[in-house]
């Protein structure tokens, strides 16, 4: 008959390979993970649902509010700004700058939302300074996780490793009890990325992904493979379309065809006087009514154009050369939280949503294509858009949904943007004062940073605070707390650390820190760093305390190993995020992470028994 441990582990193991398939949500694997377990009779109710009145659940939702607060006052676009400013023409100082600057923030704020923030920009400086951006992104990708070792509050792991001392009876951890070594981990990471990392990601330019200095829309047009599906048509002046809305053609339902511009001969004042036409261009809405002599870009497959024409009577622009205007089109990747991954381009109902045009979009790994109204959106897939500049900058500030990678669109200028940063960063500075004084318990300083960001206007509208709360990260926590709290019950913890110490024990405590180290590296490289770390840290507390030494070493290990996950794609956020951008394969990550994965362990191995003796 199965033990009660075995059926723990046995839950475990079916757990662990839902993780690994990605067509199923981390979050909803480990809801029924939680239920197998109480209705097994694994743990009681209380025991099943005190994850979710677990402090380091409600700080880890305080701390998304938090950095909302941040990004949407500006403060983390300032930052990008100094990067843009600091880096000049060198790609020396757009390097080393770019990562000090992504672990810095990482350390305080999501390390999500830091390159969701610094992505666009990097990638613009890239442009201009006629670099691959796959040179910087991986960079900029493994950075932001090695920032956010810096610092208590920089990743969950961390939280949840002060917290489980604390329960332990050990103490909590100090805000600042992981920056010697993770300050260390950062230089030895950036001097690794900068002599070697970016060499193995030397990808030479190609002509039609946007080198230029400038944005270029034809390139990005060509780069989709949307220009043979461009065409101009003209409105005659005896046209039983003239004075009807764009809505009342019903083009869309009839012909699969989209109307994007329209260019109208208007005359502008200032050139009346001097005899000149200058063409005037128009994103077309469902409210524009057509007028004579208008000239329409139309979006469509060739082989409807036939028959579009003649039940409309618009007359074909042959062998003319129109291109769309720059400031209509953008480059979008979706975020790996979006709300719209494993929706379709129908259920979205993006031109309703956001008014913008989905014109094409690229799969990882494969080459951009158009696409059909179920095609379903998937975890960093790239789409190029059409529509109004400022319909694109709305969308660019819908940081948890999408990341703008290119776009003509002018920026938005938020009113009192300048006050509320400051206002911002005085409340940010605050909480990091009350919980490195330890003024208030940090759960309460961070909740209260919350709540003021809201109540300053930093986070606009309470709606977007909770929206800006990454609730699979929550109920991930919440729902894999009463896992370790089965594995305790059960002997499973036990039974893991006797193994540990029997196969490792005899060399002696860095052997058996090596070997958590190792494991837990392991397991975050497929799963959530969170769900790994949750999992590992009370083995790492027994197995310290039946070989009688200080478990801190032990519970650090599992926490920065859990952070520092580089060999693939699907390891961390940031990782996925700048795959499509820097057009990478699984082998780059491969290729330039683990040697980065060796050598960062090889340092916290030597250090942390240095800084916390056992």
């Amino acid at each position: 008959m199965i033990t009660d441990m075995q059926l723990v582990f046995l839950i475990l193991i079916i757990t662990t390979i839902c993780f690994l398939v990605p067509r199923f949500r981390a979050d909803l694997v480990a809801v029924n993970a939680l239920l197998a377990l109480l209705l097994t009779g694994l743990i009681t109710v209380p025991e099943a649902f005190a994850g979710f009145s677990n402090s380091v659940v409600i700080m880890v939702a305080a701390l998304f509010i938090v950095g909302e607060g941040v990004f949407q006052s500006g403060l983390a676009q300032k930052a990008g700004d100094l990067l843009v400013k600091k880096t000049g023409n060198s790609e020396w100082k757009l390097t080393i700058f770019m990562l000090i600057l992504v672990a810095f923030l990482s350390g305080f704020i999501s390390n999500t939302g830091t390159v969701a923030i610094l992505l666009p920009i990097v990638v613009s400086l890239c442009r201009q300074m006629h670099l691959h951006p796959g040179k910087l992104l991986i960079p900029m990708a493994f950075a932001s996780s090695m920032g956010g070792a810096l610092t208590l509050i920089g990743t969950a792991p961390n939280l949840i490793a002060s917290q489980s001392l604390h329960d332990a009876g050990y103490g909590a951890l100090t805000f600042f009890a992981f920056t010697p070594i993770g300050l260390t981990m950062l230089a030895v990471g950036i001097l690794y990325l900068w002599f070697f990392g970016r060499k193995m990601l030397d990808k030479p330019l190609e002509n039609k992904t946007g080198t230029a200095e400038k944005f270029d829309a034809a390139e990005l047009v060509e780069q989709y493979g949307v220009s043979d599906n461009i065409f101009a048509v003209k409105t005659p002046k005896e046209s039983k379309l003239i004075g009807k809305m764009i809505k009342q053609l019903h083009l869309p339902s009839t012909y699969n065809v989209t109307l994007l511009e329209v260019i109208k001969k208007e005359t502008s004042s200032l050139l009346r006087l001097k005899g000149r036409r200058q063409p005037q261009r128009i994103t077309v809405d469902p409210s524009y009514v057509v007028e004579a002599g208008d000239i329409f870009l139309i979006y469509g497959q060739e082989e409807v154009l036939a028959k579009l024409v003649a039940d409309t009577g618009f007359i074909l622009q042959k062998g003319a050369s129109f291109q769309l205007e720059e400031s209509h089109l953008a480059e979008v990747i979706l975020t790996p939280q979006s709300r719209l991954i494993k929706q379709t381009i129908k259920d979205v109902n993006f031109r309703e949503k956001y008014g913008l045009t989905v014109l094409a979009m690229k799969h990882q790994f494969s080459e951009p294509r158009q696409f059909g109204p179920d095609e379903t959106l998937l975890y960093g897939d790239a789409i190029l858009v059409h529509g109004k500049w400022k319909d694109i900058a709305l969308l660019s500030s819908e940081k948890n949904d999408t990341v703008v990678l290119k776009s003509a669109a002018e920026d938005t200028n938020l009113a009192n943007q300048t006050q509320r940063s400051g206002i911002a960063g005085i409340i940010l500075l605050g909480m990091l004062l009350a919980m490195v004084l330890e003024l208030v318990p940090a759960v309460v300083a961070i909740v209260v940073a919350a709540v003021l960001m809201i109540l300053t206007g930093c986070v606009r509208q309470t709606d977007q605070a909770y929206q800006s709360i990454n609730w699979q990260t929550v109920i991930l926590i919440a729902c894999m707390l009463p896992m370790a709290t089965a594995l305790e019950n059960t002997g499973g913890v036990t039974f893991m650390s006797e193994g540990l110490i029997h196969s490792l024990g005899a060399i002696g405590p860095i052997a058996v820190l090596a070997g958590l180290y190792a494991i837990t590296s392991l397991f975050s490289q497929f799963i959530s760093n969170t769900a790994t770390a949750v999992l590992l840290f009370p083995v790492a507390i027994l197995t310290a305390e039946q070989m009688a030494v200080s478990p801190i070493p032990m519970v650090m290990a599992v926490a920065f190993s859990s952070s520092m996950a580089f060999a693939t794609p699907v390891a961390t956020p940031p990782n996925a995020m700048v795959m499509a951008a820097g057009k990478y394969t699984f082998l780059d990550f491969v290729r330039v992470g683990i040697p980065l994965q060796l050598i960062i362990a090889l340092v916290a191995i030597v250090l942390l028994p240095l800084f916390f003796p056992f």
